[in-house]
């Protein structure tokens, strides 16, 4: 019930949108960027349910007619607390809306809305996209000056395979990487897996070691990156 109840202002913004978002509640991962949710007030705080004054235990039917017979309307305190915050919403969303029409008045209609629904696309994306996908983004988004430490190292060097963990270590120590040893470590693994021309990982002796092919043109690396974000972002 309480999840249901935190939905509903968020829903309402969404149709109100320009054009409106269809998405849902199940499916969303992060509120749309627009949406004033510090604003909303908390509804009404309550008792919590006393304990049954029966001491006998209760089947799972009964717990499960119990269950349903619960599921009723938001309590009367809680429902104003709603239909308070929805006027604002509503109220705050008007303003903006007319201050955006009076904006793109002298604009061609059919251009707006090309610009509104592609706006619109992208926002429902978001608000929809994997959290762990947005983590693997970050990390890829990481990774540039990564390969450029790892040509240098190898080509200074004059090695073509070299253990992981002096790599990392080396990489670590970097002024150009902030990042710790082990956040190191990932970043290389997710290299190896988005360009396995380029970088293969060999275990030999109970160690694991580095191999870079140092005649692969770093650009074609760059663009594998490039290609794995842009899978990301779609």
């Amino acid at each position: 019930r309480l999840l249901k109840v935190v939905h509903v202002a968020p829903q309402l913004f969404l149709s109100t949108l320009v054009p409106a978002l269809k998405i849902d509640s199940d499916k969303l991962t992060r509120w749309h960027p627009e949406f004033d949710l510090n604003g909303l007030e908390l509804p009404p705080s309550a008792d919590l349910p006393k304990p049954p004054a029966s001491s006998r235990l209760l089947s799972a039917n009964e717990m499960l007619q119990q269950i349903d017979s619960n599921k009723a309307l938001p309590p009367p305190g809680m429902s104003k607390a709603l239909e308070k915050n929805l006027e604002r919403v509503l109220t705050e969303k008007k303003e903006v809306d007319k201050k955006r029409e009076d904006q793109l008045k002298d604009l061609n209609p059919a251009l707006v809305a090309r610009i509104r629904a592609k706006e619109a696309k992208r926002v429902a994306q978001e608000m929809t996209r994997d959290p762990e996908k947005d983590k693997e983004l970050a990390m890829v988004e990481r990774l540039e000056p990564i390969v450029r430490c790892l040509r240098v190292l190898y080509v200074s060097a004059g090695k073509g395979s070299m253990l992981l963990s002096d790599v990392t270590q080396d990489i670590a120590t970097n002024p150009r990487i902030t990042m710790a040893q082990p956040s190191v470590d990932q970043h290389v693994r997710l290299l190896v897996k988005i360009c396995p021309t380029w970088l293969t990982l060999v275990n030999l002796r109970k160690k694991e070691y580095l191999k870079l092919n140092r005649n692969l043109d770093t650009n074609i690396v760059l663009d594998a990156i490039k290609t794995k974000e842009n899978q990301l972002l779609s």
